[in-house]
């Protein structure tokens, strides 16, 4: 591995909407790095992922997306959520929502689509951080019912797999740290 992939690998961090500037990403830095989605692999090249990207006051239409999805599904959170994932609609200049789209007559098991999809989000990650834009990869509304239709995802296994909020970091991002070391997650098999 390159030292410089790993360094960015092991450098990108996730940072909170909450500390995000108001700085708008370059929409030449934005189409990079949702082109760097395209490139994940996939088995069959079916190319799963969807994107829908929320930006300007298109981000006042996923608030409302929030609060109608909540609101269908009123005993899943309790209503602080729907407020902190409403404010954090506002306080991330992109939020892209990732869906997987599946064909009618794809063979691919469905655990390697979702794996596909997840490829292609670790590629917007880390493709964010080479252009020093900051990442939160949440969930919020993903699961609920109603979410993936409403963002044109409406065959049988499609679904929505989360928002990624992009934007600049108020203050230096630190280091981070793993709980365990690389060694104790490995099991050898030489014989």
């Amino acid at each position: 591995m390159s030292s410089d992939i790993f360094k960015l690998i092991s450098k990108r961090r996730t940072v909170k909407p909450a500390n995000f500037t108001e700085e708008e990403i370059p929409e030449a830095v934005l189409k990079e790095i949702l082109e760097s989605a395209n490139w994940a692999p996939n088995h069959g090249r079916t190319e799963p992922w969807r994107f829908t990207v929320f930006s300007g006051k298109g981000r006042i239409k996923f608030q409302d997306l929030i609060e109608k999805i909540y609101n269908e599904n009123p005993d899943v959170y309790p209503p602080e959520k729907l407020k902190k994932w409403q404010s954090n609609a506002l306080l991330a200049p992109v939020i892209i929502a990732v869906g997987m789209k599946r064909t009618e007559a794809c063979k691919i098991p469905l655990i390697e689509e979702l794996c596909a999809v997840s490829a292609a989000t670790q590629n917007i990650l880390l493709t964010a951080e080479a252009h020093g834009v900051c990442s939160y990869w949440g969930s919020s509304i993903s699961h609920l019912p109603g979410t993936a239709e409403a963002l044109g995802l409406d065959g049988k296994d499609d679904c929505i797999i989360g928002f990624i909020h992009l934007g600049y970091a108020k203050d230096e991002v630190h280091d981070g740290v793993r709980k365990s070391s690389i060694d104790e997650k490995i099991t050898w098999i030489t014989e």
